[in-house]
């Protein structure tokens, strides 16, 4: 693999360095062009190399094709179709903006406390491509030795070896946390800072950069080889669910989807909860403005805290050519367009609870579990009674395949068939009922207002088959996807990509270093699926079994996630509200706690307790997003069984949804319980501070 190169060359002898570059040591990150600002010095050197065995090497290229005479400072030359003139040496101007960069290192508090104290050298040279030795070693007379290169330097055998001689004053081997420090000079979207509070949190990483800054063609013609998980922080895949959910929906996918399985220009980025995903995604959609300012970029997620905390306001600037839009929005959209009005859809959740009273088959099964299963049948066509009842629940049952009985499925068909009925007659449509219409209006002939060239999606793991075939409908032919999901966070939806219709099979890449959270707190989340059959065959879609990377520099270390026991939810609650305050008083901002929990009824007993600005979600609203202070109280309520799905699968899903729930922690996290500690959390155990109260 070659040298990562940021940036275009501006003319025909950039050019030619630039594809000399191109054979240097693959670990080398080279920038084109850089801005570089210091006070009011403003330079944009012609490259910028950053290398762990070099530190900085700075160079400046000049198209001359004759050299009259020369000075210290100046020479006397000629360029392509130019009279003689007198032109300021590349040496010196490589020296000054080597000097700018080096000054934006030093004065960076953020990235000196990152790095640790300075401790690399920088080097500077000219390169004149269309020169021969002679005339090279002439210059350096007066320039100084190893600071030229020229035209035959430029070879494959020879390049490497002339820019290592480069002149400087020495060399100490940068590790990676310096590297990226540098690189976060240079161009400072590398520098992940909170837009909110401005406080820094860390630089991204080589492989993060990498793809947020992949050019459109290498999306959209990625190779069929299937590429190697890689170290990195982006996005992931697929949902929680038993092992035959996976291969549920295979044979069995809809075919409004089916034609997706051959699109050419999707790119799928994976990866761990905390690995950073929607930063990436974010950075992608900065650089995609600047390298195609023409292109029309649509950004798009089904979570509504994500889209309005972060997407939003973090792309504002770059309107209108990208525009951020949540996905139920583009459905509305075409429902407006075929009907001329708008009325929000029924929530399912709700009118199941509605109904409970009256249907007691609904409180034996779970409200939880009727709802799912409802949505579940109508996005995957099993709306008729026949097909239902008769057709194996792959997905829907234990991992050992043990489904719902015959006349189980005939009561939950009744439910149904009553849930429709509420429907009508409210009259009323629901989430489900959007998605689907949407896409058949389109598929009817109703075309979008707009059509984009790339669409981003965030959370991806979340989008059904249906929605995924309504997200092309707004891509222009030829355009491209990118597609940011997490397996290990699928709190809605149970498909494999496969079962989505895209083939994402060569053209994904992993990312691996959770460095959102500390060592500690993933730890402690991770435990709970390293050895669990589900979370792991979902980790496992690919192809390839991926693991986090918990070794890597970038992870931060901090305290050890506590579980609290206590005798009363009182108690618990005075203790939450304590600690809010304590943590308030020692600096810390109300809108980066948050108190999470499944249940409503647990985190609404908090809003008149807690300072304004504490965050207080459902658990399954929060991919995507993240506070430094996490609380679940009530954790023994987190946990709802049904009948409906085996032990294992109950305990999967679980893990999974703790999991995800505990990774919204940056620095400090606090589970709260009363009576029995619930034995799925069992596996954390080992890696928290346990309180008795």
């Amino acid at each position: 693999m070659p040298p990562q190169i940021y940036g275009q060359p501006s003319n025909e002898a950039e050019e030619l360095v630039c594809q000399a570059l191109r054979f240097l040591p693959d670990e080398c990150i080279i920038y084109a062009e850089p801005t570089l600002v210091y006070k009011h010095e403003v330079c944009h050197p012609d490259f910028v190399i950053v290398y762990h065995k070099w530190g900085v090497v700075v160079l400046e290229v000049k198209d001359w094709i004759e050299v009259v005479d020369r000075d210290r400072k100046e020479a006397q030359v000629r360029q392509r179709n130019d009279q003689l003139k007198w032109r300021g040496s590349p040496v010196e101007q490589a020296r000054k903006a080597a000097q700018v960069l080096n000054d934006m290192l030093e004065k960076d508090e953020d990235l000196l406390d990152y790095a640790g104290r300075r401790v690399f050298y920088y080097a500077y040279g000219g390169v004149l491509p269309h020169l021969p030795p002679a005339t090279i070693r002439w210059l350096e007379k007066a320039w100084g030795e190893t600071y030229l290169l020229g035209r035959d330097d430029l070879r494959r055998e020879r390049i490497t070896e002339r820019i290592a001689n480069i002149h400087t004053p020495g060399r100490i081997l940068l590790d990676e946390r310096q590297v990226r420090a540098i690189c976060a000079i240079i161009d400072g979207r590398n520098k992940n800072v909170d837009q909110a509070t401005g406080e820094f949190k860390g630089v991204y990483d080589r492989v993060q950069e990498s793809i947020a800054k992949e050019s459109i063609e290498s999306t959209a013609a990625p190779s069929q080889k299937a590429e190697q998980p890689v170290q990195a922080s982006f996005a992931s895949e697929v949902a929680p669910s038993v092992e035959a959910r996976i291969g549920h929906l295979e044979a069995e996918m809809p075919q409004e989807a089916a034609s997706l399985t051959s699109a050419p220009h999707v790119r799928l980025v994976r990866g761990f909860a905390g690995t950073g995903k929607t930063d990436i995604l974010i950075l992608r959609a900065y650089y995609l403005h600047e390298q195609y300012p023409d292109l029309n970029i649509l950004v798009t997620t089904f979570n509504d805290p994500l889209y309005t905390n972060r997407l939003e306001p973090e792309l504002r600037a770059l309107k209108p050519q990208v525009e951020v839009v949540k996905f139920d929005t583009l459905c509305a959209s075409i429902y407006q367009k075929k009907h001329g009005m708008w009325s929000k859809p029924q929530d399912t959740g709700g009118l199941v609870a509605k109904m409970a009273a009256g249907y007691p088959l609904i409180e034996e099964l779970g409200q939880s579990f009727v709802t799912d299963e409802f949505i579940w049948m109508k996005e995957t066509g099993r709306t008729e009674r026949q097909k239902y009842v008769t057709g194996v629940r792959e997905g829907r049952g234990s991992m050992s395949g043990r489904t719902l009985g015959r006349k189980m499925k005939e009561q939950i068909f009744d439910l149904f068939e009553a849930y429709q009925e509420e429907l009508r007659d409210l009259p009323a449509y629901d989430w489900v009922d959007l998605h689907e219409r949407a896409l058949r209006y389109l598929q009817a002939g109703i075309r979008p207002d707009k059509q984009y060239d790339v669409i981003l999606v965030d959370e991806a793991q979340h989008f059904a088959p249906t929605w995924m075939r309504i997200a092309t409908e707004f891509l222009k032919p030829g355009g491209n996807l990118f597609l940011c999901d997490d397996p290990s966070q699928s709190v809605y939806r149970y498909y494999s990509w496969r079962q989505k219709g895209v083939e994402v099979r060569g053209r994904t890449r992993w990312i691996r270093i959770p460095y959102r959270n500390t060592r500690q707190i993933f730890e402690a989340a991770y435990a709970l699926i390293a050895d669990n059959p589900i979370a792991q065959r979902l980790l496992a879609e690919g192809g390839e079994q991926v693991q986090p990377d918990l070794d890597s520099i970038a992870m931060r270390d901090g305290p050890r996630p506590q579980v609290h026991s206590f005798l009363s939810w009182e108690a618990e609650r005075e203790f939450v509200v304590r600690e809010i305050q304590a943590l308030i008083r020692a600096g810390m901002l109300p809108n980066e706690i948050g108190i999470l929990h499944e249940k409503k009824h647990v985190h609404n007993r908090y809003k008149s307790l807690v300072p304004q600005g504490v965050q207080l979600y459902e658990v399954k609203r929060q991919t995507g997003l993240e506070y430094k202070a996490v609380f679940i109280p009530k954790v023994q309520e987190m946990f709802d069984r049904t009948v409906g799905i085996s032990w294992e699968e109950y305990e999967g899903r679980q893990r999974l949804k703790s999991y995800m729930t505990m990774t919204r922690a940056r620095t400090q996290l606090y589970l709260l319980y009363e009576g029995k500690w619930p034995k799925v959390l069992e596996p954390i155990r080992p890696h928290v501070e346990w309180i008795e109260h």
